[in-house]
This record gives C-alpha cells, structure tokens and sequence, in this order.
C-alpha cells in the first residue's frame, strides 16, 4: 500500500513539473528568419517629382525575435538550426526601463529614414543641410546618464546657440575632463537648462566628453520622401531604404529585373553599418528567392560560414560599392565578395 502511495505521490510531482516547465519563462530570446519584404513597396515619393518603375525587386531583411521562450519550446529551438538564442540581457539592457527601450527603438528608425533620405538625395544632386541636433543615445554609465535623455533636442552649450554636432562636439571638447559644462535641451516642448560633467575621450585622453551620440535633423528636404516602417525596427534597413530612394528617382533601373536582397545601417556620410542577425536574414532573402545578398563588410565574416546555397554575398563598404555592383546590367554581374 505505501509503494502505490508513494507512486501515486511521485506521478503527481512528475506531472506537476513537467506542467512547471511548461510555464517557466527562459531568460532568453529566440532569433528566427523574418519576412524578406520589397521595399520599394514600403517607399512613397508624393509631389510633382517623376517616379520611375522597376522591373525587379530590392528586398529588406528582418529577424523575428520571440521574447516569451518557455521550456519545451526552447528544445525545438535548439533543434532547428535556423534559430539562434540569445541571453535576453543582450536585446532588452536590465538598466533600461521599457520606456527608455522604445524612445531608442523609435529614434534609431527615425535616424535611418532620415539618413537613407538625406544620403539617397545627396548621392543624386541636392545640397542638403541640417536644422538641428538630437540626442540619439546616451551611454551607460556615462556623465550624461540620468541626466540627458535619447530625443532631447541640443540648444545651447554653455549659453551659447550650437547649429549641429560639430559644433556641439567643439564646445564640450573646450572643457577639461572632469569639468562641468551646461546643455539646454528641448525636452517634449520644455526648455531645460541640464549640468553635466564630462569625462575624457577614450581615443584622445586629453578631449573632454559627456557619452551621448548625436543626430542631424533635417526639417525642410526638396523632395517628398516617406517610408513605411510598421512592423520594422532598428536601423538595419537603412542601406536597403536608400538604394530604394535612388531607384525611384532615377531612370536606371539598379534592379535590372534581379531579385536584390542586403542589410546595414547607413550613415550620413554614406558608410555602411555592421548588424545583428545576419544569418537570420540571409536565409529569409534565400526563401524569398533572392539570388544576391548586400553584405555589410563588418559583417562578412560572420555571413560566409552560414550563408545558404544559391545566394551570392557581393561585400559593401558604403554606398558606393552597392551601386557600382547594381549598376553592372549583366545577370552575372561579379561584385567583391566576402
């Protein structure tokens, strides 16, 4: 009679810990291949400004990431060599409130539209230049944590008006480690007058900084740019939305009837940006039925160990070298490879 109860008791807590499991949310998340979408699709040019179609496509790549892994789902994960796992550290920073995880999130796809634009339009002619200076990140554990916020918008260093980051930069840069210096900021329609100590430079031990990284913004551009970016996050697109931009305004069709997918941030001066989730999105463009992938040269690396078959890898350093590859018309077109 005590084995059958002790049994029954053991079949219990089996049960009751194998249900446990079902429930236990894992410190991870899971990355999956996203949805490859064209983006030419996702691009608008409105006003009198000729638009010109083309005859392929240009695919943005993303990752799916799934922050609610619970047990038995991570051992299907761990069995499916097209899921990577993460410690959920790595996305979501314990030190930042949810809040402060979306005001980043919206300000980084705010900056890489921005920067698609500006450098897609300058590529083409326009002469361009800024309006004002934003904070686009503050580091962690830097003097200007806790102090100055991702948005906030630059007025004034130490009572003088500054124009744009170069001139934000030289004013701090006035200051000796360990000074203090005053920011006005505009903050959700407030001015604030915000005291900061600084801190030297990593790279130049005797140049005083605050730890923020700063964007240009540009109010008034010529012509009339809007990207469709429900469902994206981050930056990663910004390559892809700015080779879009071109393609729309210009004749030459940079597709040539080819099925284009690629990744990576794009900066102002047309540098291309290293990314996360690079295996992710290689095999999304290669079911999607892209046959060539714009890797970001920080990247490539990473990409020749896991890059499916049938997807050539042509290696961007910037701009540049993404439209010197486009704009050779033969469906064999080499490129510098990783």
């Amino acid at each position: 009679m005590r084995q059958r109860v002790t049994t029954g008791i053991g079949a219990v807590l089996l049960v009751g810990i194998v249900l446990a499991l079902n429930f236990y949310r894992l410190p991870v998340v899971a990355l999956s291949p996203g949805p490859a979408e064209d983006v030419l699709a996702r691009v608008k040019i409105t006003g009198r400004t000729p638009v010109y179609e083309s005859k392929g496509d240009l695919y943005l790549t993303s990752v799916g990431i799934d922050d609610d892994v619970r047990f038995y789902e991570a051992l299907l994960d761990l069995a499916n060599r097209d899921v990577q796992m993460l410690p959920r550290s790595d996305l979501y920073p314990e030190d930042e409130s949810p809040q402060e995880i979306d005001r980043q999130n919206t300000v980084d796809m705010d900056t890489s539209k921005m920067n698609a634009t500006v450098v897609a339009l300058r590529e083409l002619g326009y002469e361009i230049k800024p309006s004002r200076t934003q904070i686009q990140e503050v580091g962690r554990d830097a003097p200007a944590t806790g102090k100055l916020r991702v948005a906030d918008e630059i007025l004034r260093v130490d009572g003088h008006k500054v124009h744009g980051i170069d001139e934000v930069r030289e004013a701090i840069a006035k200051h000796r480690p360990g000074d203090e210096v005053t920011v006005r900021v505009r903050r959700e329609r407030a001015d604030l007058d915000v005291t900061v100590g600084t801190r030297a430079a990593g790279d130049e031990p005797d140049r005083a900084q605050i730890g923020i990284v700063l964007r240009e913004l540009f109010d008034h551009l010529p012509v009339d740019v809007k990207i469709d970016t429900e469902g994206i996050g981050g930056p990663s697109a910004g390559l892809m939305f700015t080779l879009s931009i071109i393609d729309k305004l210009t004749k030459e069709d940079l597709t040539g009837g080819r099925r284009i997918a690629g990744t990576g941030e794009i900066f102002l001066d047309g540098r291309v940006g290293r990314i996360g989730g690079i295996g992710e999105k290689l095999v999304a463009a290669r079911r999607q039925g892209a046959t060539v992938f714009l890797v970001p040269e920080g990247n490539c690396a990473e990409a020749r160990r896991v890059a499916p078959d049938g997807l050539r890898l042509v290696k961007v350093a910037n701009l540049h070298d993404a439209l010197t590859y486009l704009r050779q018309r033969s469906a064999s077109a080499d490129g510098p490879g990783c």
